[in-house]
């Protein structure tokens, strides 16, 4: 890999970053909002829009979750 520890850390810490993490954070927050309410109703399209947000829910804290090691 090319990118040294250093250069990780000092990205994740870059403001730009931060913005981007609070944007996924942001979205997270829309789809745990959203999920219930897609059950309820508690048709077929509704149900699989839910397991749609979940996965795109799963895949936001994955990227929020990685570090330095996930990236070898």
């Amino acid at each position: 890999m090319q990118i040294t520890k250093e250069m990780w850390t000092e990205w994740r810490q870059n403001e730009v970053t931060k913005e981007w993490f609070d944007l996924f954070r942001y979205r997270q927050k829309r789809y745990e909002n959203l999920i219930p309410a897609l059950i309820a109703t508690g048709t077929d399209e509704a149900v699989n829009q839910a397991r749609v947000a979940s996965g795109k829910h799963q895949e936001l804290e994955e990227l929020l979750q990685t570090d330095y090691e996930d990236m070898e």
